[in-house]
């Protein structure tokens, strides 16, 4: 058997840059994968897979990635689409039966995109360690009505890509975890890739721990019933050594056709016309002029981070085996930087001292989002519709609310804010107070 080749290590002050970003004290042990054009040009890692063992993180180091895998659920989806299988218009209803009226309605193209209206069913199931099968998930969220109708807004859900999963079952005729390793895994030639399953010893597989920052300490943390942990929301592992022909795979058109590639990387557009910058799977921004798409995952014990820029065809992976995890898209930037020097918004030069205008109204968006939280509120973009109308004392409130973030460069015109059930459009609002004064 061939042994696989070495990954070159990072450059000498890369390494010394991620060391002080990854605190050992705190973190059991990290990895960083770079690649380039589909070869594998540098690898880093710090800490042990086992900290009893002693055993260090190394190249096939198994990590669960957690939703950086949303993107392989898009592409078995996105397989069946091009096989014929699946209308990315058509009702999900139309594939899967035994959902609530409303679920079945939704179009398989918004639950790619999180534009269904779908309740996270995270919010109200909290136990990792116990079984998360179909019928526990419609009993748990089933009979709630959707927080918005189906390309009306956009807000992350995780039921959008564990219903997925029911999908890829019911069209494939194989079990979810068996689709990905027969079409996915073993066609990108991946070495070590393949779904987890918490109750199971897996060689090579990193213990998942939790950092106590009260009492200075590691904890075992939760094991994850087997159902979760390879549950198609993210349910995957993945070491250093899959990054490289994974990415080469995902840079060609093997695994799903150019068109729908294409697709999976554009902003979703929402019925007000509006775009959100999210794909199939990715987050898709900007830097320096260029795209980046990215996407963390984060599961008890594990967090991940992929990253993609494709103007200089850099993979960045990061991977953890700590909850919380090291700052993993500063480190992702960190490495592109490096390899590509100018290709992140690290290599722009300072400005101002934080007393300057730019730094003061940050800072003060900064206090207002921590109000917000204290308050129980979160904002939420993208919802044009009021659930209810507002009472006299909410158009007063939040008209002042809405006045504030205008005055420090936040437009709500198109936003709501959501405390509960109950939705308030800011813009109306606004405008509402604006007529009364």
């Amino acid at each position: 058997m061939t042994k696989p080749r070495l990954i070159p290590p990072v450059p000498a002050a890369l390494a010394a840059r991620l060391a002080e970003l990854v605190n050992l004290d705190t973190i059991a042990g990290a990895a960083v994968t770079v690649a380039r054009d589909g070869e594998a040009v540098g690898f880093w890692s710090a800490g042990y897979a086992s900290l009893p063992f002693r055993v260090p993180v190394a190249e096939q180091t198994l990590f669960h990635i957690g939703s950086t895998g949303k993107h392989i659920t898009a592409l078995a989806v996105m397989q069946l689409v091009d096989a014929g299988r699946i209308d990315l218009s058509a009702a999900l209803g139309t594939y899967v039966a035994g959902l609530p009226e409303s679920w079945a309605a939704i179009p398989v193209r918004a639950l790619l995109t999180h534009t269904s209206g779908l309740p996270d069913y995270g919010t109200v199931i909290k136990e990792w360690d116990r079984p998360q099968g179909r019928d526990v998930i419609l009993n748990a969220i089933g009979g709630r009505p959707l927080l918005f109708p189906p390309g009306e807004a956009w807000a992350y859900s995780n039921t959008n890509y564990l219903v997925l999963g029911w999908l890829i079952e019911a069209v494939s005729g194989q079990p979810y975890a068996g689709y990905l390793r027969d079409r996915l895994f073993r066609r990108a030639a991946l070495p070590t890739a393949r779904e987890d399953s918490g109750e199971d010893v897996i060689a090579d597989r990193a213990e998942p721990y939790d950092y106590d920052y009260r009492n200075r300490r590691f904890l075992h943390a939760v094991q994850i019933e087997e159902s979760v942990s390879s549950a198609a929301d993210g349910g995957v592992l993945f070491s250093a050594r899959d990054i490289a022909p994974w990415s080469a795979a995902l840079a060609g058109n093997g695994l799903a056709s150019q068109a729908l590639m294409a697709e999976a990387a554009t902003p979703v557009r929402i019925a007000t016309g509006r775009q959100f910058p999210y794909g199939f799977g990715w987050f898709l921004e900007r830097t320096r002029g260029h795209d980046l798409r990215q996407h963390a995952g984060r599961v008890p014990g594990f967090g991940a981070l992929l990253m993609h820029l494709p103007a200089t065809g850099l993979w960045v992976a990061v991977m953890a085996n700590t909850t919380p995890p090291p700052p993993m898209q500063l480190m992702a930037l960190t490495a592109a930087e490096a390899f590509s020097p100018g290709s992140t918004f690290l290599s722009l030069p300072s400005a101002g001292d934080a007393r300057d205008p730019l730094s003061l109204r940050v800072r003060e968006m900064v206090d207002l989002a921590s109000e917000l939280g204290a308050r129980g509120l979160v904002l939420v973009q993208l919802v044009p519709d009021l659930r209810r109308e507002p009472s006299a004392a909410d158009a007063t409130s939040f008209g002042t609310l809405a006045s504030r973030c205008a005055s420090v460069g936040v437009l709500l015109l198109d936003c709501v804010v959501v405390s509960g059930n109950q939705w308030w459009s800011l813009g109306r609002l606004l405008a509402e107070r604006a007529q009364s004064n």
